[in-house]
C-alpha cells in the first residue's frame, strides 16, 4: 500500500513537472507569436498609422497581463506608449526601446520566419525582438520594481517624439536609463551625438555649351566643402581610440538630371558625429565662415559622456556576465540611439542588446535565445540593482 502510494506521488510529480514543462514553452511560443505579429505590422517610420497600430498592439498585449500603461498623442498624429510596473510618469529605472523600423527592403520582410534557430525579419533585431522582451521583464517584474519603459515610434528618423516625452510630458529616471539597442556582451556607457547639416550653392542655370551665362553652382559647392573640410581636419585631428568628431558628406543634390544642363541649385548633406557637445555650433559657424553658401542644420542630437565606473554602469555590466556566463565589454558607441533623448536627466545611461544582425538590409536576423538572457539579467538587476552595483 505504501509502495502504491509512493509510486501514485512520483507519477503526480513527473505529471506537475510535465504540465509545467509545457506551459513555460507555451508561454514562450506565445512571446514568439506576438513578436510575430509585431513583425508583420509594417510600422516603417514615416507611416504614422502602421505604426500607431503596433503601438496599440503592445499595449493591449502589457494590459493583458495587468501592466499600467499611458498613452501620449502627440500633435503630429503619434502615439507614444509609456509602460510602468507602478503608475506613475516618473520610475527609478527607464527601459528604451523602440517600435519603429526602417521601410523593408524585400518582399515578404514583414514575414518573421524561424530557419535554423535564427529568426528572419523586419525588426527581429532592431528593435521588435528586444521591445517584446522588455515587455515580458516589465509583467514578472510589476508590483515589484519601479521601472517604466517608453516604446519609442522614431528612433530611425531622429528620436524626437521620444526627447517629446521625455522633456515635454515629463516621463523621466529618477535613477538610470538603460537603451535596449545594441549587441551583446557590451555595455556602452557614452555615444556620440550626431549632427545633419545641408550645405546650399545657389545660381543662375542654363545651357552647358554657353557657362558664361551661368553661374557654376557645383563647382562652388565643391571648393567650398573642400576648403572646410581641410579647416574641419586641422581643427580635429583623428586619434586611435577613434573617438574624436567625424565629418562626412552623405548625399549631393542637384534640382536636375540633364546631362547638358548647368543646375542652379546644388546641395550637400554632412553628417557630423561628435563628442563636444559644441560641435554643432562649430560647425555650422565654420561652414558658413569656409564656404560662403548657405547652411542649415537639419537635425541635431548631442553626445553623452558617461562615466564607466558608475555603480550602476558596473551593476548592469555584473548581471548580463552573470546572465549570460560571457565576458562583457565597457565601451563607448559611435551610432546613435535613443539615448540621446536622456541627456538632460541627469542618470546614468547604458546602452544594451542582444543577438542579431543585418539591421537595415534585407537579411535581418535574431537570437531568439539572447531574449531570454536579456530578460533574465534585466529582472534580476532591476529586483536588486544595489546587490550587483556592489561588484567590483
Amino acid at each position: 500500500m505504501l509502495e502504491n502510494t509512493g509510486r501514485k506521488h512520483r507519477i503526480a510529480k513527473v505529471a506537475a513537472a510535465a504540465l509545467f514543462a509545457l506551459a513555460a514553452a507555451r508561454a514562450d511560443a506565445a512571446d514568439l507569436e506576438f513578436l510575430r505579429e509585431l513583425v508583420s505590422i509594417p510600422s516603417a517610420s514615416s507611416d504614422i498609422p502602421e505604426v500607431n497600430r503596433a503601438v496599440r498592439a503592445m499595449k493591449g498585449y502589457l494590459e493583458k497581463r495587468g501592466v499600467w500603461c499611458a498613452v501620449e498623442n502627440h500633435p503630429g498624429g503619434n502615439e507614444i506608449l509609456f509602460a510602468a510596473t507602478r503608475p506613475g510618469k516618473e520610475q527609478d529605472f527607464c527601459i528604451s526601446v523602440h517600435l519603429d523600423v526602417v521601410p523593408a527592403s524585400v518582399e515578404g520582410q514583414y514575414k518573421m520566419r524561424d530557419i535554423d534557430g535564427r529568426l528572419t525579419g523586419r525588426g527581429v533585431d532592431d528593435c521588435k525582438g528586444r521591445c517584446v522582451t522588455v515587455a515580458e521583464t516589465l509583467a514578472k517584474l510589476n508590483g515589484k520594481a519601479s521601472v517604466g519603459c517608453i516604446f519609442g515610434v522614431d528612433e530611425e528618423i531622429g528620436g524626437a517624439l521620444t526627447t517629446w516625452m521625455v522633456e515635454e510630458r515629463g516621463y523621466r529616471p529618477r535613477r538610470m536609463v538603460i537603451v535596449a539597442d545594441a549587441g551583446p556582451n557590451v555595455v556602452y556607457y557614452a555615444q556620440k551625438g550626431q549632427c545633419m547639416v545641408r550645405l546650399v550653392a545657389k545660381g543662375r542655370a542654363g545651357h552647358s555649351s554657353m557657362p558664361w551665362n551661368c553661374d557654376d553652382s557645383i563647382t562652388r559647392l565643391a571648393r567650398g566643402y573642400l576648403k572646410l573640410r581641410d579647416a574641419w581636419d586641422a581643427r580635429h585631428p583623428p586619434t586611435e581610440d577613434k573617438w574624436w568628431d567625424v565629418l562626412t558628406p552623405t548625399v549631393v543634390k542637384s534640382e536636375g538630371d540633364a546631362h547638358n544642363r548647368i543646375p542652379g541649385e546644388v546641395d550637400m548633406v554632412l553628417n557630423l558625429r561628435s563628442v563636444d557637445p559644441g560641435a554643432k555650433d562649430e560647425l555650422i559657424s565654420l561652414a558658413r565662415e569656409a564656404t560662403g553658401l548657405d547652411v542649415e542644420l537639419i537635425r541635431y542630437s548631442p553626445p553623452f559622456n558617461g562615466d564607466p565606473c558608475d555603480p550602476l554602469i558596473r551593476g548592469v555590466r555584473a548581471a548580463i556576465a552573470g546572465a549570460g556566463g560571457a565576458e562583457v565589454a565597457l565601451e563607448r558607441l559611435n551610432a546613435a540611439t535613443d539615448a540621446r533623448c536622456f541627456v538632460n536627466c541627469g542618470v546614468p545611461i547604458a546602452i544594451v542588446g542582444t543577438r542579431g544582425g543585418g539591421e537595415h538590409g534585407d537579411a535581418e536576423w535574431a537570437d531568439p535565445s539572447s531574449f531570454d538572457i536579456m530578460g533574465a539579467w534585466m529582472e534580476k538587476f532591476l529586483l536588486d540593482p544595489e546587490k550587483y552595483s556592489q561588484t567590483p
